[in-house]
């Protein structure tokens, strides 16, 4: 049975880079970033290692293939919490929206936040550049916090990076079964040491 469920004869030109790009996708998330090849995304894809050429000049360049769905599919996540009304409730959802990313998407969290650089040397410094925005997000929260009162005055950078250190840590630790496999058990786990966090910073 093919991943993709297609035929291999050959798709039309128009068609074939998007073909390769749910390849890409459908193994990734199948076997992990080691069982990316091209040799393996061709085959699934039903074209030629030849055809690949044509649309990527390499792997690095179908690990952005991933790092582009996968920080879309991150976007989906957070956007949400960006519409509640105070920042402290922001910042709330935030944790909660990263948490749900990483037990859902586990695949696409492992390889934006767990993969060691040395893997992806060649996507390493475009996958932190995307990263930090989404550190910036919780970093925008903490600062508003500050401005009106619901946290005391501190570093916003310093405070952000601790934070972020803190709600990585412990998914992280999650995603390596540190706390056991039961991932209701882990949010309730989660849910209070967010809130033991934020809470030492209020005044």
């Amino acid at each position: 049975m093919r991943l993709l469920g297609v035929k291999t004869e050959g798709p039309m030109p128009e068609t074939s880079r998007k073909r390769i790009s749910q390849a890409t996708q459908e193994l990734f998330l199948k076997e992990g970033l080691e069982g990316v090849s091209m040799r393996k995304v061709a085959k699934i894809a039903g074209v030629s290692a030849a055809a690949i050429y044509r649309h990527y000049e390499n792997k690095e360049d179908l690990l952005r293939e991933i790092i582009d769905e996968g920080l879309q599919i991150l976007e989906t996540y957070l956007q949400p919490a960006l519409d509640e009304p105070t920042p402290f409730e922001r910042l709330n959802r935030l944790a909660d929206r990263f948490l749900d990313f990483a037990i859902e998407q586990p695949k696409y969290f492992e390889f934006a936040f767990m993969i060691p650089n040395r893997s992806i040397s060649d996507v390493r410094t475009e996958l932190a550049e995307k990263n930090w925005v989404t550190f910036n997000l919780a970093l925008e929260q903490i600062a508003a916090c500050m401005e009106t009162g619901i946290f005391k005055k501190d570093d916003p950078l310093g405070t952000a990076i601790t934070v972020w250190a803190g709600v990585y840590g412990l998914v992280a630790l999650h995603r390596m079964h540190r706390f056991g496999p039961d991932d209701q058990l882990f949010r309730q786990i989660y849910r209070a040491s967010v809130d033991r966090m934020l809470d030492g910073l209020k005044p």
